[in-house]
């Protein structure tokens, strides 16, 4: 038994034993540099290292490179110093308590109670309103008494941010290095997805990628949840992630999803909630579930209306959305065939669509054709070429279709090959640009730009370099495709005090040529490549997927609306705005300027 498993049961056993934190797992093989990670696990290896002074000494044969540990020292040492400041605060703090509480003489106690007394009107609080205040405080939200189109609700909870932002219910994550980000009304944390305002917590399953199962129960027993029935499918292993859960998670079943395509990557990052009233609620998110994906980085989230179970007798085809959201949902959980999913099919195809007025877009492994869900490239060109109205160019001055610019923004870029034209434009343009009464072959004439961090965003970042740990592009594949920079934009945020923080979201959008009006809005865990996407369309109309990807479509047809307003104007002061991240207008690469690679 591994010494991490060891000391999680030590820790169970003898709890007045366990230590304030537990020990990196990684050991002397952490290769970490992020200020949380340092905060949160101990790492004895580094301390030893601090305590030699300027006598320091890595030895030879570690299993990462001395400047790694050179570089987490930097980190850690003004953790520790810190940490030394307010132990020594909290210890004097203590002295001055201790003094304070010392017997007191006769005469003091006599000074204090002729301080006190006073006419019997006095408006001291008393006991019965302390005890009113503190219950008050302390009480759970109860969720049965509230429904969710109610206008009054608790005030801070998770079904008011609901409220204030519906329809779109289109979320952001919390930058706590920026904490003005908290004040939005569309800006969560994980813990707000949990909260009891909801409804009162059954179950839940989460498909992800990236899933620190530690970090994830912790979320849950913030809420005082952790106990409860857990579903994941993963793709990504974390290091004793398995035999970790075997030992200490027996409420939580798991599947590992297994790419056939080596080139392929389970990337979705989807949530579903049951409620002991039968209810569920879905998330679809660009966010992997670890600490630093939903504290440094910018993530997208779209958090659907209570569906609630549909009468007895009902059939699969009943409680659909407008959009089709509910087959195209059902089709993307039977298409992994694992029976930890059984359940969770029964509870959606039970479950009343009829609220949800987004689409449901996915990818999955395999070779897909037009008019079919499980390719982004099919399913965005068939909702546009049905839902999408762009103006018709009536007069040589009016706006028409080819003034409204395609932005495709990502946190990672794959092979496209050696022009524009073999898959930029010849393919994702031709989905992205459809739109009703369009001809088709057209399409590949309006114009893309891409948002992508270059060095200098991230080297300002909050993190410096280490900022760029969400955007995986390669090198190598920049140097093959440098004829796409001339596409880039820089990663701007100001307006949401977010251009510090990295973008890990991934948006498609098409934007009027005023940029305060978007014909739709794609928010998708799908980058800008191939394999989420779909490759080249081949003769007989089929593209293959190697990734699972899953995102929601905005159209604005289905909100009622002709297109989503991102600005306020003279015309619209009264309007809700559709949440939009960065800035326009978008700022163009310079000559000097190179795209973040990792």
């Amino acid at each position: 038994m591994n010494s991490y498993l060891k000391r999680k049961i030590d820790d169970n056993d003898m709890e007045a034993k366990k230590p304030k934190r537990e020990e990196c797992p990684h050991k002397e093989r952490c290769y970490r540099r992020n200020p949380h990670h340092f905060k949160e696990f101990e790492h004895p290896f580094l301390m030893k290292l601090i305590d030699m002074g300027d006598a320091l000494e890595i030895p030879e044969n570690m299993p990462q490179p001395k400047q790694v540990y050179l570089e987490q020292l930097d980190i850690l040492k003004p953790i520790v110093a810190s940490q030394k400041s307010k132990n020594l605060e909290v210890k004097l703090k203590e002295e001055a308590t201790s003094s304070q509480t010392k017997p007191k003489t006769n005469k003091q106690q006599k000074v204090e109670k002729d301080s006190t007394d006073g006419p019997s009107n006095s408006k001291s609080p008393s006991k019965s309103a302390s005890k009113v205040s503190r219950k008050g405080k302390n009480t759970i939200f109860n969720s049965e008494n509230v429904s969710e189109n109610n206008t009054k609700c608790e005030s801070g909870t998770m079904l008011e941010k609901m409220q204030k932002t519906a329809p779109y219910n289109l979320f952001f994550t919390t930058i706590p290095k920026s904490p003005e980000t908290s004040k939005e009304d569309n800006c969560i944390t994980f813990t707000d997805l949990l909260c009891p305002s909801l409804g009162t917590l059954k179950s839940s399953l989460q498909i992800n990628f990236m899933i620190d199962i530690d970090w994830l129960l912790k979320q849950y027993k913030a809420r005082n949840l952790h106990q409860k029935p857990l579903t994941i499918l993963y793709g990504d292993d974390w290091p004793d992630m398995v035999e970790f859960m075997n030992r200490f998670c027996p409420n939580v079943k798991y599947h590992f999803v297994k790419m056939k395509d080596p080139f392929g990557c389970h990337h979705s990052k989807i949530g579903i909630y049951a409620y002991e009233d039968d209810s569920i609620r879905i998330v679809i998110s660009t966010a992997n579930l670890y600490y630093e994906d939903w504290n440094h980085y910018n993530q997208g989230l779209w958090v659907s209306p209570k569906l609630r179970k549909l009468p007895e007798g009902s059939t699969i085809k009943d409680g659909e959305s407008p959009t089709g959201f509910k087959s195209d949902f059902l089709n993307y959980l039977t298409s992994y065939n694992v029976a930890v999913l059984k359940e969770w099919i029964d509870c959606v195809k039970t479950a009343d669509f009829s609220e949800v007025k987004v689409a449901f877009v996915y990818s999955a492994p395999g070779k897909h054709y037009p008019k079919t869900n499980g390719n982004h490239l099919h399913k965005v060109a068939e909702l546009l070429s049905q839902y999408c109205v762009l103006p018709e160019k009536t007069t040589p001055q009016s706006e028409g279709p080819l003034s409204w610019g395609i932005i495709a923004q990502a946190s990672s870029i794959g092979s496209m090959g050696k022009t524009a034209a073999e898959w930029l434009r010849g393919c994702v343009l031709r989905s992205l640009a459809s739109h009703k009464k369009s001809p088709k072959p057209n399409n590949s004439q309006a114009t893309i730009s891409l948002v992508y961090p270059s060095v200098d965003n991230v080297a300002h970042g909050y993190f410096g370099l280490q900022s760029g740990g969400c955007l995986p592009y390669s090198k190598a594949t920049n140097e093959k495709q440098r004829w796409l920079q001339t596409y880039m934009h820089q990663w701007i945020a100001d307006g949401k005090r977010r251009t510090r923080a990295m973008p890990h979201i991934k948006s498609y959008c098409r934007i009027s040529p005023g940029l305060n009006k978007l014909a739709y809005f794609l928010l998708t865990s799908a980058n800008l490549s191939k394999s989420a996407w779909g490759n080249n369309i081949q003769k007989d109309g089929g593209s293959y997927i190697r990734s699972y990807e899953a995102g929601v479509m905005f159209l604005p047809s289905f909100f009622n609306e002709d297109f989503f307003e991102i600005q306020n104007t003279s015309d619209n002061k009264n309007k809700k705005l559709f949440p939009f991240m960065f800035d326009l207008p978008l700022t163009p690469y310079k000559k000097d300027d190179y795209p973040w690679c990792n």
